[in-house]
Order: C-alpha cells, then sequence, then structure tokens
C-alpha cells in the first residue's frame, strides 16, 4: 500500500491542491503549504520551497518513525541527508558497497540494516547537546518497535523548524 505522507507550515493558509515534491526523491511526499508556484515569461513555472533544511529533516523523521520496512528509496534519502557515499556508509554499516546499492535499488531485504539506518540518520539530526536519554529512548524504540517511537514536540520543532507532518493517507 503506497501511503501519502503529507507536510505543513502550522499557521500558514493551506493549499488548493497539496503539491507532490518529486525533486525530494521519495514518491509519496506532499505540501500542503510553504510552496509558491509562480509563471514567468521568460523561465517558465518557478517553485519556490520555505526552509527545505527542515522540510527535509521532518521527511527523514517520518521515514525513520514509520512502522513499515524502509524502501530503497527512503534508504537512499536517508543517506543522502547524511551526506554519505555508498562506500561511507557501507563501511558503518559492515556491508560491502554492492549490498548498499542493493537496498536502494529494493533487490536485497535489510533485515537489521533497517534499523541500523534509522538509528544512524537519528544521531545524525540530533544535536550535540542533545540529551542522551532522549537518544537511547528514541533509537531503542526505533530499533525494537519499528516506528512506534515519536520525539516530543519541542525536540521535534527544533530540528524541523517551522514543517509539521500532517500524517498519513493513502495515495490516489
Amino acid at each position: 500500500m503506497n501511503v501519502r505522507a503529507e507536510f505543513y507550515i502550522k499557521g500558514r493558509r493551506l493549499l488548493d491542491k497539496p503539491f507532490h515534491v518529486k525533486a525530494i526523491g521519495l514518491p509519496n511526499v506532499y505540501l500542503l503549504n510553504g510552496v509558491s508556484i509562480e509563471q514567468d515569461a521568460d523561465y517558465g513555472t518557478l517553485i519556490t520551497i520555505e526552509d527545505i533544511p527542515g522540510l527535509h529533516r521532518a521527511v527523514g523523521l517520518y521515514v525513520v518513525t514509520k512502522s513499515d520496512e524502509l524502501t530503497g528509496s527512503e534508504f537512499r534519502f536517508l543517506r543522502k541527508e547524511m551526506n554519505l557515499t555508498q562506500e561511507a556508509l557501507a563501511d558503518r554499516l559492515r556491508v560491502n558497497v554492492q549490498t548498499v546499492a542493493n537496498y536502494e535499488k529494493g533487490k536485497t531485504s535489510m533485515g537489521a540494516a533497517d534499523a541500523a539506518m534509522r538509528a544512524l540518520y537519528t544521531l545524525h539530526i540530533l544535536s550535540d547537546e542533545a540529551d542522551a536519554n532522549l537518544i537511547r529512548a528514541f533509537t531503542g524504540a526505533v530499533v525494537t518497535a519499528r516506528g512506534a517511537a515519536k520525539l516530543p514536540e519541542r525536540s521535534r520543532k527544533k530540528i524541523t523548524g517551522s514543517w509539521r507532518e500532517a500524517g498519513q493517507r493513502k495515495a490516489a
């Protein structure tokens, strides 16, 4: 089942029609606001998305806290968000680079790499001064319950900026 992940900036007017963000590399990300679309006579359609780093972190948190196994495109998205090459990630996961490539192509079941990737990304986005107990509790819940954990709203806001997750809907 494909699930639509929707994001919005609190306090802003919603768009008439959700905007499908294709450039992010995931097939199911839609924005309910925080995007402007203009037509320019010289350049055509101009799309401006507010606070792209915050949006990327909000999408990353959505991905690591979902209950389903990571897809190949989600695995690639998280790797790129951490600015890791396939080789660097392979070293961290103690697998060969072809295994990482196969995860990203959806050719190989991730097994424990799914939980490891979620934990790596979570540690990546938490600030250095983050409470160690929060890190242990959150990554432990992600590893054992696969998506049952949610960050407290204050921590989530600090990481994602102005972007919020609207929820999930079945894709049309």
